[in-house]
């Protein structure tokens, strides 16, 4: 885990301070409370469907730049800190490959542990199953050195597609729509603001009975 020297919220040099069963960096000013749980980041990507003459076409873009330029993966990145993840996979999606697409629900996440064990911070990529709305696939020349939709023949002809992207396709594609978790705006707390609630819209109210 990446080490701070100084508390970000009132600059006192850190100490070790034993919380929640291990040694972490904290502040040593009771009233600043600021406790160092290590560097956490979310990424989103969608998964957008399109028939054409009756084949089913997924929505790719290729990166531009490094790392892994030349690579076709899902559109996606980064959600804001502020961001609702629903909010952040569309955006993205508009920005990489110019589609607009709404949210219908969360089919698959991958966790990654950061610092030694992988990338510079410990990672949960979420992958959304979107509806398409309007827009064809453009890209800025960049970031995105293409985009397009491509069917299952055609993935398998190109180089370089990302596993974890084929991955993703494959969920939306063995899956009924909106049986994923989808966003419920009715569940406890879902007024609360910066909330954002799901959970799964099919389950049989039976199952919980005993």
């Amino acid at each position: 885990m990446a080490t701070m020297t100084f508390c970000p919220r009132c600059a006192n040099r850190l100490i070790e301070k034993h919380d929640g069963g291990r040694d972490r960096q904290a502040c040593p000013d009771d009233s600043c409370g600021f406790i160092h749980f290590g560097d956490f980041s979310i990424g989103c990507s969608g998964v957008v469907l399109r028939e054409e003459a009756g084949i089913t076409k997924a929505l790719l873009v290729q990166r531009g730049q490094n790392p892994f330029a030349g690579s076709w993966q899902l559109p996606g990145g980064y959600a804001e800190h502020d961001e609702s993840l629903s909010l952040a996979v569309e955006r993205e999606i508009e920005e990489e490959a110019n589609v607009i697409a709404k949210v219908r629900d969360v089919i698959a996440f991958r966790h990654s542990l950061g610092g030694s064990l992988g990338g510079p911070s410990t990672n949960i990529y979420m992958i959304f199953r979107l509806d398409l709305v309007e827009g064809e696939p453009k890209h800025d020349g960049v970031e995105i050195a293409d985009a397009g939709f491509f069917s299952l023949a055609e993935r398998e002809e190109m180089e370089a597609v990302q596993t974890l992207s084929r991955w993703g396709i494959e969920q939306a594609l063995v899956t009924q729509p909106g049986s994923g978790l989808t966003p419920d705006s009715g569940g406890p707390g879902a007024e609360r603001p910066g909330w954002q609630l799901f959970g799964l819209a099919t389950v049989d109210p039976k199952v919980w009975q005993r």
